[in-house]
């Protein structure tokens, strides 16, 4: 049954048919689509999770499991709406420095072949002063919620929940949330403050 079309009840054999009853002439005629065939709880099941992946490529299991997989502690917080898509983009920029600073302290390897540069120095310094811009900022951004760091960054660069944080580092959930939320516009402020320095 599996990989092949639903079965449908064979109408084939039930076209309407004339009868003869005494003298006068009776037709019986079926429905226009013929229903699905009852199949058992699990197989419908399974032909239904079919059925509503076929248009994807992959099987249907993947896909089912990767809707139902949950999203990020920040992404569910923006669902509810307890984040805008300004504190969203903070908390992405604040991820994003975070990795930056912590990418420098990590050990590298170095290539001493001859580079060739295809001219691109004014996007190369462009780059470099934006990311200087942004780990000066995050410096400041740290300084100034330095007794809620620990919290704050667990929510926003280690995607811990919001309730887990708020438990493990003794807060309650409206606090959090607010702290969350000062915090993530309080970034804002701090980059525009490094921008203007520069």
């Amino acid at each position: 049954m599996l990989g092949r079309p639903r079965p449908r009840i064979d109408t084939a054999s039930q076209m309407p048919r004339r009868k003869k009853k005494g003298s006068r002439r009776v037709v019986v005629r079926l429905p226009s689509s013929p229903a699905p065939m009852p199949l058992a709880p699990a197989i419908e099941a399974r032909v239904a999770l079919r059925e509503r992946w076929s248009h994807k490529q992959g099987t249907a299991e993947t896909h089912d499991h990767a809707e139902r997989r949950r999203s990020g502690s920040l992404a569910r917080l923006f669902e509810s709406g307890a984040l805008d898509k300004d504190q969203l983009a903070a908390a992405e920029q604040i991820g994003e420095a975070y990795r930056i600073i912590v990418a420098d302290v990590a050990v590298r390897t170095a290539s001493l072949e001859a580079r060739v540069d295809g001219g691109v120095h004014g996007r190369l310094e462009e780059e470099r002063l934006g990311r200087i811009q942004a780990e000066r900022a995050y410096d400041s951004w740290r300084d100034t919620i330095a007794r809620f760091a620990d919290p704050l960054l667990d929510i926003i660069v280690h995607d811990v929940g919001l309730t887990i944080a708020a438990r493990r580092h003794g807060l309650s959930m409206p606090r959090a949330r607010r702290l969350l939320t000062v915090a993530l516009d309080l970034w804002w402020t701090c980059l525009a403050r490094e921008r203007r320095a520069a």
